[in-house]
């Protein structure tokens, strides 16, 4: 019999936490569940989800008690026979949680990000009493849940999101397009950071490396991917900077392996929440080498010296040592990308992430 498996997401961007709740939707139905999603009605999970041919339940997520949207919700669930609930942010786990536990089904909540937990009676209860396991993106992010709340180790699982192989090959995606496109030639030394602009991504401090780094590498030129609420802000930086010629923003972008491809360096500057980033995991999936800031889970993939470049947070001078390091000893670069790619296809790949998820839902299924 086909399990009925519904996620519930009430965020309405477009990151790393929303993409990697659409592979588990799309990949756990090929694989022969029964998906459902529950999202805010204006997300773009929501449109890309219906595009897909998932079934979708457009829900007005707008505070977390709402006692009428938690009565649709049970009736939702009851009416479509659900038999888990996997829940991805904070109000859409406060809702469908109560709801779940009034119908008596199972509730997985996964926590994406390494931001402080509250030690409130609140937090208590969503974390003891309303799921029945805990799901985080990095071993980091579950040493803290075990520390700062005190729950059973058994209820804690890290299963961090796994990397496409097929989509992410170096073998078969090699960058000239995009350069092309930008009129870079293939010696001209690329940097980028690829990441929704937000303010703890760090693209401050990423436009604050810059200057060191054409103080010796005048000739580099950097890249800014993606879309977010920081673009205007970081847009008056680069030009009250003086960064304009140097430093291009492509906003989001769909050819994600494609500017991988087409960079020498790729830079991680979070200086908070991250769990085990998407895009570091994509990085070295594509055999590039990587300089990252140390903080949440990052260093459980960038190994120093190993599989990237890791630097202390907030600290622009050691990014953009790290950066012409790399662009200087070709060698090493080369080296430390093969290494994180090997790590990828070990312990990161998308089918291990899903095989771990499927162990965890049997057994609460059971």
């Amino acid at each position: 019999m086909v399990a009925t498996i519904l996620h519930t997401e009430s965020s309405i961007g477009w990151g790393g936490q929303e993409i990697r709740v659409y592979l588990e939707l799309i990949h756990l139905q090929e694989r022969g569940y029964r998906m459902l999603l529950a999202c805010h009605p204006e997300s773009e999970l929501a449109l890309r989800a219906e595009k897909a041919g998932l079934e979708v339940w457009r829900l007005p997520f707008r505070r977390p008690i709402d006692p009428r949207l938690t009565r649709q919700v049970h009736h939702l669930l009851t009416r479509e026979r659900v038999e888990l609930v996997n829940t991805h942010s904070s109000v859409d786990s406060w809702v469908v949680s109560l709801a779940a536990r009034t119908a008596r089904v199972p509730v997985v909540r996964t926590r994406h990000l390494s931001v402080p937990l509250k030690k409130d009676p609140f937090s208590r209860l969503v974390y003891w009493t309303l799921c029945d396991r805990i799901v985080t993106t990095g071993e980091a992010i579950r040493q803290r849940f075990l520390r700062e709340l005190r729950l059973n180790a058994a209820k804690v699982i890290s299963i961090p999101t796994g990397v496409d192989l097929r989509q992410f090959s170096p073998e078969q995606i090699n960058g000239k397009r995009l350069r092309h496109e930008l009129g870079l030639e293939a010696a001209t030394p690329l940097v980028g950071i690829v990441a929704v602009l937000r303010s703890w991504k760090g693209h401050r401090l990423f436009l604050e490396s810059v200057p060191p780094i054409l103080q010796q590498a005048p000739q580099a030129r950097f890249l800014i991917v993606g879309d977010g609420p920081q673009r205007a802000n970081i847009r008056r930086w680069i030009q009250e900077m003086g960064l304009a010629e140097a430093v291009m923003m492509l906003g989001h972008r769909e050819d994600i392996p494609e500017v991988f491809a087409a960079l020498d360096v790729v830079v991680s500057a979070s200086t908070a929440a991250e769990g085990v980033p998407q895009a570091l995991l994509q990085a070295l999936a594509m055999e590039r080498p990587v300089v990252a800031t140390d903080v949440g889970a990052v260093a459980e993939i960038i190994r120093n010296g190993e599989t990237g470049v890791l630097v202390s947070s907030g600290d622009h001078r050691a990014l953009a040592d790290g950066v012409l390091r790399l662009l200087r000893e070709k060698d090493k670069a080369i080296g430390l990308s093969r290494r994180g790619r090997r790590l990828v296809q070990k312990e990161y790949g998308l089918e291990t992430m899903l095989d771990q998820l499927e162990v965890l839902y049997r057994a609460l299924l059971a």
